[in-house]
């Protein structure tokens, strides 16, 4: 079923000013706690979430501010698999899979336009292996710390060798709301907003993703989500033709 939807390439075409819904969340509220019992409830909540598939919109903006907006279709399985695979006017652009052991690539053969597309997958790769690494287990990781600052939970993760990671939680929600990725130096290198919760079943999940870095901004809206679909064993497997990412 998933690889059939991934490789599609008729998928309904987005339109830019329909996507941008901006709807007040509808989702649970829990009553304030202390830091480490918000902690362990995030993450009982993370565990619900075994799988996941969406369609939508893509938007890759460099920092010279210039943009695409791109249809897509994306699958994930925490904490280190996704997929992601991008349409402009039906014809494929790139199909991103993330795995333990690397990223893969399929791009266009353009000279003009390959290492452009390059540089965006790179981007778009890194939010969603970010973001299917952070929702598969963060909340459990060793080394964390947390504190209460007004209607926010900040919870901090320090791993030897790694940068540090800060993940803002809304108390009332108790959803994730941004992660910040540091460099040794404690300058922000990476961060991951997380936007537009809705509940889907007993899962509570965010449909709007923004990550911001030096190589630019990438931007998904998600529509016709799926919490805990059955994936096929293909659906994480590089296309014949994919490169392997550095």
């Amino acid at each position: 079923m998933l690889v059939s939807r991934l490789m599609v390439p008729g998928l309904l075409l987005f339109v830019a000013g329909g996507c941008a819904q901006h709807a007040k969340e509808n989702i649970p509220t829990y009553p304030l706690t202390d830091a480490a019992s918000s902690v362990k409830l995030v993450a009982e909540h993370a565990k619900q979430v075994h799988s996941l598939t969406g369609e939508g919109l893509i938007t890759l903006k460099r920092p010279d501010g210039e943009s695409v907006h791109l249809d897509a279709a994306m699958a994930m399985q925490p904490p280190e698999r996704a997929r992601i695979r991008a349409w402009k006017f039906g014809r494929g652009v790139f199909d991103l899979t993330v795995t333990p052991e690397g990223v893969w690539a399929v791009i266009p053969e353009d000279p003009k336009r390959k290492e452009q597309i390059t540089s965006a997958g790179v981007s778009a790769a890194k939010l969603a292996k970010t973001w299917s690494v952070l929702s598969g287990g963060f909340f459990d990781s060793p080394g964390l710390s947390s504190e209460i600052r007004g209607s926010k939970l900040l919870v901090r993760r320090v791993t030897a060798g790694e940068p540090v990671v800060v993940c803002e939680v809304d108390r009332q929600t108790l959803t994730p709301r941004k992660y910040s990725m540091l460099d040794d130096k404690g300058v922000t290198r990476f961060t991951l907003s997380l936007e537009q919760y809705r509940q889907f079943g007993p899962v509570v999940w965010p449909t709007k993703l923004t990550a911001i870095s030096e190589s630019g901004t990438v931007e998904i809206e998600l529509r016709d989500v799926e919490i805990n679909p059955e994936l096929e064993a293909a659906a994480f497997v590089p296309p014949r033709r994919a490169e392997k990412l550095p």
